[in-house]
């Protein structure tokens, strides 16, 4: 399974998906007829009032009409009046593409009684739909669920996955290739020349580097590998159903798409290369962390001979 490099910095979510289409009425239009459309529809809780231009102009409740409306004589007094004599005039009206996090501000801004009544979305002021508090809550909640997964099972510099959702898929993937007798392939990365980017340009191009780094490894992979960043300069690829020939074809392809000069404005960075390990399963290591161990193993060989290198684990390592 691939993942975007950017995975913990996805884009706020809008109201967009939150909208219900609810019939607006008119602003005209007499408090009988609102109360006859609240009765026809039980699960109505609220409807938007318009203008002639569509556009929003306050909010009528059920429960304030119904109410106001089971006082003795009212209906006679009061029920061909227009409802804005009733409406809300000052609803809480958002565009559709307002992110959630600012839908919430705005409400504890405007009251905490609009998480009841619900809010107007509008595209370009006119009115398109209502969405309720109950939902707007639901979303923060599955935000921060998703947030707080990211966290601790993404890297947050690179978006990779961390060394705990590595093995969490190294675990599934190995049960899985057990019962089909299939193979797995494992790449450990470690950056040649990485530390000196740091000391002669700052921990900002470092980090810029290394996220291009994982874009670059991302872009070397099929749909099913994993790319993820255990730290540092510390990369692994996971190939699922893979033998040693694809695995070092994958190899000598992230090697020479990391060694290609990293420009960042007037900076240009070109003496970045990679060594690798190369561990299999089943034949060098038949559970998750002595997989990692051996390859991780067959990294620090590749290291010792030089930049550049690839070298597969041996029991003699």
């Amino acid at each position: 399974m691939t993942d975007s490099p950017n995975a913990p910095e996805a884009p706020d979510a809008t109201v967009e998906h939150l909208l219900r289409e609810v019939p607006s009425v008119h602003e005209s239009t007499s408090c009988i007829k609102v109360l006859g459309l609240f009765h026809e529809e039980k699960k109505l809780y609220a409807l938007p009032v318009v203008n002639d231009k569509d556009r929003p102009v306050g909010i009528i409740v059920r429960q304030d009409l119904t109410e106001f409306f089971s006082k003795q004589y009212a209906k006679e007094l009061k029920g061909k009046k227009p409802i804005s004599m009733l409406m809300d005039n000052k609803p809480v009206i958002v565009d559709r593409s307002t992110s959630i996090q600012d839908v919430a501000r705005i409400i504890l801004d405007a009251g905490i009684e609009h998480m009841v009544s619900g809010f107007i979305i509008t595209r370009e002021k006119r009115y398109q739909g209502m969405a309720n508090g109950y939902d707007l809550l639901n979303e923060m909640t599955r935000m921060k669920q998703k947030y707080l997964f990211d966290l601790a099972h993404f890297d947050q510099l690179t978006g990779l996955p961390n060394r705990t959702l590595l093995l969490d898929r190294l675990n599934q993937a190995i049960s899985a290739s057990s019962r089909a007798s299939r193979k797995i392939s494992l790449l450990f990365i470690d950056l040649d020349g990485f530390k000196p980017v740091n000391d002669t340009y700052g921990h900002n191009i470092g980090d810029r580097l290394l996220k291009e780094v994982a874009e670059r490894l991302m872009s070397c992979l099929r749909e099913g590998d994993t790319a993820a960043r255990l730290g540092g300069d510390e990369f692994v690829v996971m190939l699922p159903e893979s033998d040693l020939d694809r695995a070092l074809a994958v190899a000598n392809r992230v090697l020479g798409t990391l060694k290609a000069s990293y420009e960042f404005g007037k900076k240009t960075i070109s003496d970045i290369s990679a060594s690798i390990g190369v561990a299999e399963f089943p034949s060098h290591a038949d559970e998750t962390d002595a997989l990692l161990t051996a390859a991780d193993s067959a990294m620090y060989v590749a290291k010792n001979g030089g930049k550049g290198k690839i070298a597969v684990f041996t029991s003699a390592e």
